[in-house]
């Protein structure tokens, strides 16, 4: 009874021996510009230099407003959850730079 059963599925199994055929075509973006800048601040530098690889001027405008504790944490995360390449003694320009434009952009709401 069990050699009736297992005969089919070795049947099925070696009309299965072919590998799936594959093919990979070239592929290519054209990512749009970010036409904003950053606005001038304390720490504008360290955010040039550690976040602009990975985030775009206007992502790092649109972010919620938090405490500069929190931009060191979420810095720090970056470091070691991502594995970005931020210098560590950069974080607190970051944080101040962030914390200093999230208060411009307030003050012109």
């Amino acid at each position: 009874m069990r050699a009736a059963l297992i005969l089919p599925l070795l049947a099925l199994l070696t009309a299965c021996d072919a590998a799936p055929k594959a093919s990979f075509a070239d592929a290519s973006i054209t990512l749009p510009d970010d036409p904003i800048d950053l606005p001038d601040g304390p720490g504008r530098d360290a955010v040039l230099a550690n976040c602009t690889a990975c985030h775009s001027p206007s992502t790092l405008l649109q972010q919620p407003k938090v405490s500069r504790e929190k931009w060191e944490e979420i810095a720090g995360k970056m470091i070691k959850v991502y594995k970005a390449p931020v210098d560590p003694a950069a974080i607190p320009a970051i944080a101040d730079y962030m914390v200093h434009v999230q208060a411009q952009g307030e003050a012109r709401q």
